[in-house]
């Protein structure tokens, strides 16, 4: 393992340069797929693969050659084989014997994979390692992804304050159109409630509309909306981090459903104001 300058057409980019000795059997350390989830096998004499993150930062696609160039400013060439899906840090795999023939000099190799089954304490055993005078450091994978759950995590606080204003612009925006709506109506109102309409039916009358412009809101919102969020999450681009960004059908289901909520809460707060329409004071009054 050893960083390097990942070079293609007028970029470069420090990038993680990884060589497996034994890259026959890399199954059981290396889950090494395409972001479509098909399997991708490590790479051929001559070619490499990278992860999808620095392809999709770079427009780098499968069959393009790109460079590389190590401390010692010597550059080699070699073809993109295959992109692979990562999440944290960028990396590239090349065989041994490809680095061998390209550089013409050996790696060398200074760090180790090893795998713990579930019963046993990583962090026990990491410590272990660190006694050895031939061990200058030990990284457990599980420790990074607890920091990387928890700084998703942090982001929850933020969706629901986001849902919140959401939900006050809502009732906001519902409440004003319903109350200029009665104010423009009272009248109208006045002798739908004269001539006998129950309750129910006077607040169906009025409310109606309310319910018409949620559903427009909704299917007008919706595609706006995960357009909206595209944007926003093209421009969180963290180096070093992707995201895998995508909206499940329950996500668009609880939009609907909130608005409609919202829009259900203000017709019932409204039901009180109509109730307090006197209707011989409005059948009097002037258009």
């Amino acid at each position: 393992e050893k960083s390097i300058e990942l070079l293609f057409k007028d970029k470069s980019k420090e990038i993680n340069l990884v060589i497996v000795e034994d890259f026959e059997n890399t199954e059981k350390f290396l889950n090494l797929h395409r972001t479509n989830g098909s399997s991708l096998k490590y790479p051929e004499l001559n070619s490499c693969i990278i992860s999808h993150k620095i392809a999709k930062d770079y427009k780098i696609s499968e069959g393009d050659t790109i460079r590389l160039r190590d401390g010692d400013l010597k550059e080699i060439e070699v073809r993109v084989g295959g992109i692979f899906e990562n999440f944290v840090y960028n990396y590239i795999y090349l065989r041994f014997d490809t680095y061998q023939e390209k550089f013409g000099q050996k790696p060398e190799y200074k760090s180790t994979y090893i795998n713990f089954s579930k019963d046993q304490n990583v962090h026990q055993a990491a410590a272990e390692f660190m006694k050895l005078e031939t061990v200058s450091s030990v990284a457990v994978n599980e420790d990074m992804k607890e920091r990387i759950t928890t700084m998703m995590s942090s982001l929850n606080y933020i969706v629901a304050l986001v849902i919140a204003c959401a939900a006050f612009l809502a009732f906001i925006v519902l409440y004003n159109l319903t109350n200029i709506n009665i104010t423009e109506r009272i009248r109208e109102i006045a002798t739908i409630k004269v001539l006998g309409f129950y309750k129910k039916e006077t607040a169906s009358y009025v409310f109606r509309e309310n319910i018409v412009l949620t559903a427009i809101g909704g299917i007008v919102g919706l595609p706006l909306g995960k357009a909206l969020h595209s944007f926003v999450m093209s421009q969180v681009n963290v180096e070093l981090i992707s995201f895998d960004v995508h909206i499940t059908l329950i996500s668009y289901l609880l939009s609907i459903i909130f608005t409609f909520f919202f829009a259900f809460c203000v017709n019932l707060f409204m039901t009180g104001k109509l109730e307090k329409i006197n209707m011989a004071e409005s059948l009097k009054s002037v258009d």
